[in-house]
């Protein structure tokens, strides 16, 4: 299965993600931590992440690129886990919801990497009318 990688860190100076995720960490877009959020909350330093943060699944940082990579079956399963658990831990949902959110999450993720193996792909996010809207763009 393809399915997002981080390929680079956060450029110096470039707003930065705190905390930044490593190259190589496995990654969904994350926009579950913004999804139910006011607008007008976000923070100054998180507006980078908001903006354009890929989520890593190692880390739970931000990283601004991925690439399309293989995905061995039982990362993506242990990927799972450990998403589940993050969400349980950190928005207290259930282990049922959290495990079936998870899950989506990954599918998702996979469905972003239809192009070639090494494609490097960014992320917009914005809040709009109709709420967050995600797009994601080839880089190279």
């Amino acid at each position: 299965m393809r399915f997002p990688r981080i390929v680079r860190p956060e450029p110096k100076g470039f707003g930065g993600f705190v905390p930044a995720a490593a190259p190589g960490e496995w990654a969904v877009t994350g926009a579950f931590r913004f999804a139910h959020r006011d607008p007008a909350t976000i923070q100054r330093r998180e507006l980078h992440t908001f903006k354009h943060g890929w989520f890593g699944l190692e880390s739970f940082g931000g990283g601004p690129l991925v690439e399309v990579a293989d995905l061995a079956e039982a990362v993506h399963d242990e990927l799972g886990r450990r998403l589940a658990a993050y969400l349980m831990t950190q928005y207290g949902i259930n282990p049922g919801a959290a495990i079936e959110a998870a899950l989506e999450e990954l599918d998702f993720a996979a469905s972003l990497c239809s192009h070639p193996l090494r494609t490097v792909l960014a992320l917009d996010r914005e809040f709009n009318e109709q709420g967050l809207i995600e797009t994601t763009r080839v880089v190279a």
